[in-house]
């Protein structure tokens, strides 16, 4: 007989045992916590999670009545001309309100209203005298009080007043 490589035809040694797997072992002990933490926490999770349901929503609120807003304060503006002859025309500027006129009779007076906290709300007066060489004497006051005045004569005499 030929004698074969010692690898073939040999059986292992019979006096090992075959071992057996380990994983099964390892996913019971696995699963066996699992279901012992959830046995033990499982309570607590629970309360926790009822515990941060929102409950029924709350009454609803009357609305809030907010109080009148304060009255506005306002300042009067009265323009006033006066003198002899036709004047061709006034012109009343209180900010962005224009009063414009033509051929008015003196003596002429205009009274305007505006918030006292408008800011810059300038103040003009223009006064053309007609051609018969009117003389006019202009004015205006605010809350009373006069600021400015002036006089023009003359044919197409004109006069200005501004608040500046």
């Amino acid at each position: 007989m030929s004698q074969l490589p010692p690898e073939y035809g040999v059986a292992p040694p019979m006096h090992e045992m075959p071992r057996s797997p380990k994983w099964p072992w390892v996913l019971l002990l696995v699963v066996a916590l699992l279901a012992v933490g959830g046995a033990v926490c499982g309570p607590r999770v629970v309360d926790a999670m009822s515990a941060q349901e929102p409950g029924p929503p709350p009454p609803p609120q009357p609305p809030r009545v907010l109080p009148p807003p304060p009255p506005t304060v306002k300042q009067v503006v009265v323009f006033e001309v006066n003198g002899s002859g036709k004047p061709l025309t006034v012109t009343a500027t209180v900010g962005s309100t224009v009063q414009n006129e033509m051929n008015v009779t003196l003596p002429w007076t205009r009274t305007v209203e505006v918030p006292a906290d408008e800011p810059s709300a300038s103040v003009v007066l223009v006064v053309v005298a007609g051609p018969d060489g009117a003389e006019v004497h202009g004015k205006y006051t605010i809350d009373g009080r006069t600021v400015r005045e002036g006089r023009a004569s003359g044919p197409y005499g004109v006069l200005t007043i501004t608040d500046s």
